[in-house]
């Protein structure tokens, strides 16, 4: 293949934008960062060329460099793509003509919101090219997962389920169903402002909905529950992928799982219009202060933002404490959901609560 005489040197960083990779990112529009270097150790009778490549289903990038290395510094949306490296040798002084690819090496690489990548390639001439990934580790780490495992086991009925940084799930009896209490208010909430449109909601509609979300109240759960019914938390519920819900007539009456709840507030945002995001995020952020007795009281401190929902109600059981949160810093975001039921008391659910939160937070 005949190149350009005098072929320009890449710049060291070079910034690119690609596509969306997968079914998640099809919902933001969060970017991560690929650091990529090639190195070379050796060199080519003629010299050589160094291309790098970053491709997925939609898109492929290449660049490319004069002297065998290069460096380049991307950021794609979130997503599965695969990096290839390769050289192709000159076969002449200046690199006019080039000869067939050679020493290739490639790998799959997941870009998650917010971390850097880094992915380093060495070249041998003649010898190959071996890859190496080095990414941030997931939060919350496997260590204090199975430690919060070990503390509820300990406990009354409970479940917890969380997706984290890396978007795996992860818990402790994840799919068991309880019945619902005020979490499902959050649900509610994402139905109506669905239901509306792309449009920040009326002050008759806010006269509903603030006191529904910052102070639990009831009376306005059964009017925005009116407006949407069983139909609007079912399309929310499908939206979201929660596959354990089930309705019955009356918000009361909806049971759900932990890793329902998990799901939900992970995107819980991105299924609310663009126009009354903001909105719903703030709703979720402002409860007051006398409801704010589980997550947030480790959360914050760690400088984590909390968008959460709780809920309490006496079941023949005994007492049932919930809560269901999303948790952002620096561009990261995971979920986390606790479940119980047949607590001695109120002030023991919410002991569990907190009991799970600083194991993860600490």
């Amino acid at each position: 293949m005949a190149q350009r005489r005098g072929y320009a040197i890449v710049a060291a960083a070079v910034t690119l934008v690609l596509g969306v990779a997968g079914a998640a990112a099809n919902q933001s529009d969060e970017r991560g960062v690929l650091a990529i270097q090639q190195r070379l150790e050796g060199a080519y009778p003629q010299g050589s060329i160094a291309y790098v490549r970053l491709h997925n289903k939609r898109r492929t990038v290449q660049r490319r460099a004069r002297g065998g290395q290069i460096a380049v510094r991307l950021e794609p949306r979130t997503g599965l793509y695969r990096v290839s490296s390769f050289q192709r040798p000159c076969a002449n002084a200046d690199c006019s003509t080039l000869t067939a690819p050679a020493d290739r090496c490639s790998r799959r690489v997941q870009v998650y919101a917010a971390e850097a990548i880094h992915v380093t390639a060495v070249t041998r001439p003649g010898k190959g090219c071996t890859m190496r990934v080095v990414q941030p580790p997931a939060f919350p780490s496997t260590r204090r997962v199975r430690e919060v495992r070990r503390y509820i086991r300990g406990r009354a009925i409970s479940s917890f389920a969380l997706i984290d940084t890396h978007s795996r799930l992860r818990g402790f009896a994840p799919h068991r169903r309880y019945v619902t209490a005020s979490v499902v208010k959050a649900m509610i909430l994402v139905a109506r402002l669905r239901q509306i449109g792309n449009r920040m909601p009326s002050s008759s509609d806010r006269a509903v909905l603030n006191p529904m979300i910052q102070v639990s109240d009831n009376d306005a759960a059964n009017v925005a529950y009116g407006w949407v019914g069983d139909s609007g938390l079912l399309a929310v519920a499908h939206r979201a992928g929660m596959h354990d819900l089930t309705v019955g007539g009356h918000w009361g009456n909806v049971s759900f799982s932990a890793a329902d709840q998990a799901h939900l507030f992970l995107v819980i945002d991105k299924l609310v219009p663009p126009r009354s995001r903001g909105y719903a995020r703030h709703l979720l952020s402002s409860i007051v202060s006398y409801q704010r007795w589980g997550f947030s009281r480790f959360s914050l401190r760690r400088g984590w933002q909390t968008f959460f929902k709780g809920g309490w109600r006496q079941t023949e059981r005994g007492s049932l404490v919930h809560e269901a949160a999303l948790f952002e810093r620096r561009g990261r975001r995971f979920s986390l959901a606790v479940l119980t039921d047949g607590d001695p008391s109120h002030d023991y659910g919410t002991e569990t609560l907190r009991g799970v939160a600083s194991r993860i937070f600490r």
